[in-house]
């Protein structure tokens, strides 16, 4: 009779401790992927800050450069992101090296260099021109899901 409650002991294991395990394998992939979710936020949000600083410097190397006359600033502030962008494009460098597939529309350069989702929206700012009465405005990117 003993023999007989040990095997069937050894059965394996109950529907209640198979819930269990179930249970609690659910919840650490519920809190694997919160912490996931908020990598990839921050991530998005260090790679927008990281474009906009080379907008910015791009922008700056536009204006600082001795060759930019008063007539290009105004052309740059007059015109819209692709004219902006054609004017500071010489100026824009990634991991050092100025890119070779600058040969479309600035948005769609943009979002390629920078590998961005098509959703992002990227406005290039103004340069201060006084003749103009125009303020210095740095770049932004908005438009993450």
């Amino acid at each position: 009779m003993n023999r007989n409650f040990k095997a069937r002991a050894n059965r394996g294991f109950t529907i209640v401790e198979l819930v269990v395990v179930v249970t609690i394998i659910g919840l650490l992939a519920a809190i694997a992927v919160g912490a996931y979710n908020k990598v990839v936020t921050d991530a998005k949000t260090a790679k927008a800050a990281a474009l906009v600083s080379t907008l910015s410097t791009a922008k700056s190397l536009f204006v600082a450069d001795p060759n930019t006359t008063e007539a290009l600033i105004q052309q740059y502030n007059g015109g819209g992101v692709d004219a902006q962008f054609a004017l500071i494009a010489k100026y824009i460098r990634v991991n050092g090296q100025q890119p070779s597939d600058i040969n479309t529309t600035a948005q769609t350069n943009l979002l390629a260099l920078s590998q961005l989702p098509a959703t992002v929206n990227i406005t290039l700012g103004t340069v201060e021109d006084d003749s103009q009465n125009v303020q210095d405005s740095p770049p932004t990117v908005t438009g993450y899901p």
